[in-house]
């Protein structure tokens, strides 16, 4: 008879308990559910806020102050090479001088237009102006390519050669990000062309609305490949940076292109989307009961296939060589992923990880050892 009541009380106790959890649990997913949506679904081509003010400026040398009451700018003491654009002028920033307890003060390198003391500007990885005649007096041309949802823009870097690179940027960059490695491209004889896929500004809208991290995407960059082969590609190399990584990887597992595919260049690429979801819970330190909840509720809510966008579960259908890049403080796209990518086809992947670079940032630490990877890597197939 004790154990009898015992077992009601138990059950008592233990049935609203369970209940509160869940619905604990139910209503976390549901919340961090809406900010999977707006902070990694939701399209957003938009420049980033100003988060610092220039206090003064000399002919090689910047100061640099976070303006209070906005997200922190986290690179600007970080002594790496970053571009600083306030929508009408661009420069360069380099090494730290000084840094004092209100302000950074930088090597400088003006690339375009002036800056005065009391602008308000933002950092970014580009760290190059605009297109490739600004950014290295490059001369190239915008064409449209007929896609699948409708035509995508590009830029085309023309060499006299049949070696062809396609480059495709990460979620809520552009073109912008090909401008690091271009020049080199250019010295390489290899053609350029960058390309915009749907939900850009030069491009048609997904279905869904939202960004769908390779699922999709790859038909565009098929397109791109397509218009290549037409116009005379022998040789082919992809590069993605971000999710354009991921793009590039479904495009080599789905497209009847990709026989073409001469070799494949990644930097931080989105391999599995889930585990990059968790690696954001983990930097917000959302329980991991909450964040299981609310990728379930995204599926329901929003339509993400996880499954679909897990591209490390077919690694070893990759059948070209591989230059895999990866900063290993990166804490959008956990560099595991890349670790996991190489050791499933080691004799495919050349990987090379960098201790203390964040995400698609390897190029900014260490431009010329990167240059150096790109040109060797290439080099290798001519």
């Amino acid at each position: 008879m004790k154990t009898v009541f015992q077992t009601k009380i138990v059950r008592y106790v233990a049935l609203p308990l369970i209940v509160t959890l869940s619905l604990i649990i139910l209503g976390g997913g549901w919340y961090f559910s809406d900010v999977l949506e707006k902070d990694g679904l939701t399209i957003d081509n938009e420049p980033g806020d100003f988060l610092v003010k220039i206090t003064e400026v000399n002919e090689d040398a910047i100061t640099v102050q976070q303006i209070k009451g906005v997200e922190t700018e986290e690179n600007l003491r970080i002594s790496a090479l970053w571009g600083i654009s306030n929508d009408e002028s661009y420069g360069q920033l380099g090494e730290i001088i000084l840094v004092n307890k209100d302000s950074v003060i930088r090597e400088f390198k003006i690339l375009e237009g002036e800056f005065n003391p009391g602008d308000h500007a933002r950092l970014d990885r580009t760290a190059y102006p605009h297109d490739p005649y600004s950014a290295h007096k490059l001369d190239y041309s915008e064409i449209m390519i007929d896609a699948p949802l409708g035509e995508i823009g590009a830029w085309i870097v023309e060499a006299d050669s049949d070696n062809w690179a396609i480059l495709v940027h990460g979620r809520t960059d552009n073109k912008d990000s090909s401008l690091k490695i271009i020049d080199d491209l250019h010295d390489l004889n290899v053609n350029s062309m960058t390309i915009d896929y749907r939900n850009d500004d030069n491009a048609p809208p997904s279905k869904s609305g939202y960004y769908e991290f390779g699922t999709t995407e790859w038909e565009d960059l098929e397109a791109a490949v397509q218009y290549a082969i037409s116009a005379g590609a022998k040789t082919i190399f992809l590069v993605g940076y971000s999710m354009g990584g991921g793009i590039v990887v479904n495009y080599q597992l789905r497209s009847n292109l990709s026989q073409h595919t001469t070799a494949i260049i990644l930097e931080a690429p989105m391999l599995h989307f889930g585990r990059t979801i968790d690696k954001g819970a983990e930097e917000r330190s959302v329980p991991a009961p909450i964040t299981y909840a609310a990728k379930m509720l995204a599926s329901v809510r929003f339509g993400v296939n996880w499954n679909a966008m897990d591209y490390l579960s077919n690694a070893n259908e990759i059948d070209v060589p591989v230059l895999l890049i990866h900063g290993e403080a990166d804490d959008t796209v956990p560099v595991e992923t890349s670790i996991e990518f190489a050791n499933t086809i080691p004799h495919l992947v050349e990987l090379h990880t960098y201790a203390e670079v964040g995400h698609v940032s390897v190029w900014n630490w260490y431009p010329d050892e990167y240059t150096k990877l790109i040109k060797e890597f290439i080099g290798s197939f001519r």
